[in-house]
């Protein structure tokens, strides 16, 4: 049985892929894209939502949805920190990157670095 890939950090940083086909397809998408939902991963991969999570979670211990949200935050973290938006007050900063990274406001991006323990500004 292969190795489980624990760390989306380490997907993020990765540049030469995992060799697993569904997680490299996702990476990609989501280097692309801003925003994107479990269902359009299905439908991209052609295989169902549930197949979908099955093979995300045989591969990484994570539901699809837990990939994309720390994904997002690593995203967010890395923005934070860039310009243009690390030039702007604290609300605006994350207002900006909250909209860049696929969520509605500032307190959902807050509300989900919470739920994930994540640290958006190292």
């Amino acid at each position: 049985m292969k190795t489980k890939v624990t760390s989306v950090e380490a997907l993020y940083n990765s540049r030469e892929g995992t060799g697993e086909a569904v997680l490299d397809e996702m990476v990609s998408y989501l280097r692309k894209t801003r925003i994107i939902s479990v269902a359009d991963f299905a439908t991209i991969l052609d295989v169902s939502p549930y197949e979908l999570e099955m093979m995300v979670r045989m591969l990484t211990g994570m539901t699809p949805r837990e990939l994309i949200n720390r994904w997002r935050l690593l995203q967010a973290r890395e923005l934070l920190h860039t310009p243009p938006f690390g030039a702007l007050p604290r609300t605006g900063r994350l207002t900006a990157v909250a909209h860049r990274c696929g969520w509605r406001n500032y307190r959902v991006l807050l509300n989900v670095a919470r739920r994930y323990g994540f640290e958006l500004e190292k």
